[in-house]
């Protein structure tokens, strides 16, 4: 028989394991104890080994007298002077220090979440926010910890509440998480031409103020047609409501544009190339579409739009046929060297080169044809925040295997969104969030008994500072 049996020494209590073993000599049972570490959560039994304990002792003999300052005290600095730090505390109570650690962690540094705890040793964040422990074991208990579905529900009732205007639009797109971890969640979907086995995400983003809104997480199977019907209703009990919903040709459907014209809900939506209808349009409208009258400018591009008022589905809308000149000369050489060289004679090619160079979009309401492309490319606000998310945030490969740890991790994934997003509208375009993080980095703190000596910042340095309206002191209380 196998016991736990705790000792107390002074202030700080100790765990031992103990075996019971018969002594057939002596004809008692014996009892053979091993360390097992000191107590860090007795309930989870959660011990720190005594390798860890060499090497906690190793880092104190070891402490570090210059550490990295501008970026973390930036940091630290701007969210203060935001509500960031007030949701999160007003969100996550007690954890709302250690995720915001692990936000600025993300935002400064790009490298595995096991390596959170050397990168918190040597930088000026540890004085700010006191008593966070980043080891690997306390981070996967953090996440399930806030993924309680009360918190994510309470954070986005505080968040929601935040924001300081009704969004006007919003872009909604979903991407794939390829994974390959055990829970109901990860099934085999299709997502961008690939079948893989996969869980969902799906964003709401601001047109406006290209903030991140809202996420959902579902799994892989489900069609991205199908999730509109239940985001809407979401949004909805957050009272999000009136606005324009801009979304991709993966939201298409009679059911769906019916439920927003039901819901009061203004669109704007790409019509996918196989429909029906798409080659109908393309049938019936192509015959004066390259004339100088439907001719528009969008940047450095020139393009031929005609908007044409019809019905679909028995409600009103706008069809707008948008053929780029460009893009219809790469596609039209591109399909007729493939037609030469295979030579298929039951391919009608001439209705195929009809289709090279054109998109479709349908609004429920009347748009310029010089605004209508502007409206639409909103969406690339959530595919940033996806990449993002994606290649700096390493969202991927997901590490967790319960749902209330994935849960809290696209809470943690999500609120660092916010969190860059709010820093990047407040930077020039001359330097990107990343950029000012390194060069703040070098902004180094000399520490001493109980004060820091910050070293002077240069030009550069100084710049970025005064964008986010940050001063950097010459001292420091520790």
């Amino acid at each position: 028989m196998t016991f736990v049996r705790f000792k107390l020494f002074g202030k700080q209590e100790y765990a031992y394991s103990v075996t019971g073993k018969w002594n057939p000599v002596t004809k008692k049972v014996v009892q053979k104890s091993e360390y097992l570490g000191v107590v860090v959560d007795k309930e989870k039994k959660i011990f720190r080994k005594p390798l860890e304990e060499k090497m906690k002792a190793a880092r104190e003999e070891k402490e570090q007298f210059i550490v990295d300052f501008g970026d973390s005290f930036l940091l630290h600095s701007f969210f203060r002077n935001t509500n960031f730090i007030s949701l999160l505390e007003k969100s996550f109570g007690q954890n709302s220090g250690m995720l915001f650690v692990l936000i600025c962690y993300r935002l400064c540094n790009r490298s595995a979440m096991r390596l959170a705890q050397t990168w918190l040793d040597g930088s000026f964040i540890k004085y700010l926010c006191k008593d966070v422990n980043l080891s690997s074991q306390r981070i996967s208990d953090f996440f399930s910890e806030i993924g309680e579905e009360k918190t994510y529900r309470a954070f986005f009732k505080n968040y929601f509440a935040s924001v300081d205007h009704s969004p006007q639009s919003i872009v909604l797109d979903i991407t794939a998480l390829q994974n390959q971890i055990d829970m109901p969640l990860t099934v085999w979907g299709y997502h961008d031409e690939q079948i893989d086995k996969q869980i969902k995400l799906l964003l709401a983003v601001d047109k406006n103020s290209k903030m991140p809104l809202f996420f959902r997480y579902l799994p892989g199977s489900i069609a991205d047609v199908s999730s509109l019907k239940t985001t809407i209703n979401e949004l909805k009990m957050h009272n999000i409501a009136n606005y324009c919903s801009i979304m991709d040709a993966g939201f298409f459907s009679e059911d769906n544009l019916v439920m927003l014209q039901k819901e009061k809900i203004n669109f704007i939506i790409r019509l996918p190339a196989g429909r029906l209808l798409y080659k109908q349009l393309i049938n019936e409208q192509m015959y004066d579409l390259e004339q100088t009258k439907h001719a528009v400018r969008y940047g450095k591009r020139a393009l031929y739009i005609k908007k044409i008022n019809t019905h679909i589905f028995q409600q009103n809308v706008f069809v707008y046929i948008i053929q780029d000149p460009e893009r219809k000369g790469r596609e039209t050489t591109k399909t007729l060297l493939q037609f030469v060289d295979e030579k298929d004679a039951n391919q009608d090619i001439d209705s195929v080169l009809k289709t090279r160079g054109i998109m479709m979009l349908i609004s429920s309401f009347d748009v310029d044809t010089k605004e209508i492309l502007s409206y639409y490319y909103a969406r690339q606000a959530a595919e940033q925040l996806f990449n993002y998310a994606k290649e700096d945030l390493k969202i991927l490969p997901l590490r967790v295997h319960k749902e209330e740890s994935l849960r809290g991790y696209l809470l943690y994934i999500f609120a660092t969104l916010i969190a860059h997003t709010q820093i990047r509208k407040s930077l020039t375009a001359k330097y990107t969030v990343e950029e000012a993080m390194l060069a703040l980095r070098n902004i180094k703190a000399k520490i001493y008994e109980n004060q820091a000596i910050i070293t002077e910042p240069t030009k550069i340095q100084k710049q970025i500072l005064e964008q986010l309206n940050i001063i950097v002191p010459n001292t420091a209380g520790i």
